[in-house]
């Protein structure tokens, strides 16, 4: 069962702090032989280092600690989560970030970034199925590249919303605006880091400098 969290009254709710081990997160869904490691890197001292071997499907966190409660996102309420990512093989994948539906829900995931032909894109899930490609910008392997997700949450597709920073630049959608609109909340949602999917390929992702807030200015690149 979750447990509720009361947001703190500052800005900021969470740090993904390598030195706390991986009690940060809620739970793992990493499979074995997989591994979810804090490592230090020259570019950014201390990462999560998420490791998934050709023969396995997923590595990834799900959800995040505060206060060494499980966190609950809560509809109404505006989120920022930022982190930095490098993934060592840029092949195709299913997800290096989701912001995934649990409990009775109605959508599998509101907004989810994946690999695709080299680009990193952004997907929405709608209420049916159908996922929208609403983004993409190109992404090499042995880059460092930094994300910042905004979402206003809500079950209603008229009133969520969703925005993107990439490399400290807001992006536009494939819409034309910097705003999505969408239906961004389900029963329950949570972010997973890490690396799902592409199966027959050793995919690493290092991520870096984990937050969530609630403005951009929490979470922006540093």
């Amino acid at each position: 069962m979750l447990m509720m969290a009361t947001p703190a009254h500052a800005a900021m709710i969470w740090t993904g702090d390598p030195a706390r081990g991986t009690a940060v997160f809620g739970n793992m869904n990493c499979d074995s032989p997989g591994s979810v490691t804090a490592v230090t890197d020259p570019a950014k001292g201390r990462v999560w280092r998420y490791t998934k071997p050709g023969s396995s499907n997923r590595c990834e966190n799900h959800g995040i600690s505060v206060n060494g409660k499980r966190y609950v996102f809560k509809g109404g309420e505006t989120y920022w989560l930022g982190w930095h990512s490098k993934l060592t093989n840029a092949a195709n994948n299913n997800a290096t970030f989701q912001w995934k539906s649990y409990g009775n829900h109605k959508q599998n995931f509101p907004v989810v970034l994946k690999m695709i032909n080299g680009r990193i894109h952004m997907l929405h899930s709608p209420l049916g199925g159908s996922d929208r490609l609403i983004w993409s910008a190109p992404v090499k392997a042995d880059e460092w590249h930094h994300f910042a997700i905004g979402l206003f949450l809500s079950p209603d597709t008229n009133k969520g919303w969703v925005e993107i920073y990439f490399d400290g630049q807001q992006q536009t959608f494939t819409n034309n605006t910097k705003r999505y609109v969408a239906r961004t909340l389900d029963d329950i949602n949570e972010p997973k880091w890490g690396i799902y999917g592409g199966r027959g390929q050793n995919m690493t992702n290092f991520v870096a400098d984990l937050r969530v807030g609630t403005t951009y200015s929490d979470v922006a690149s540093r």
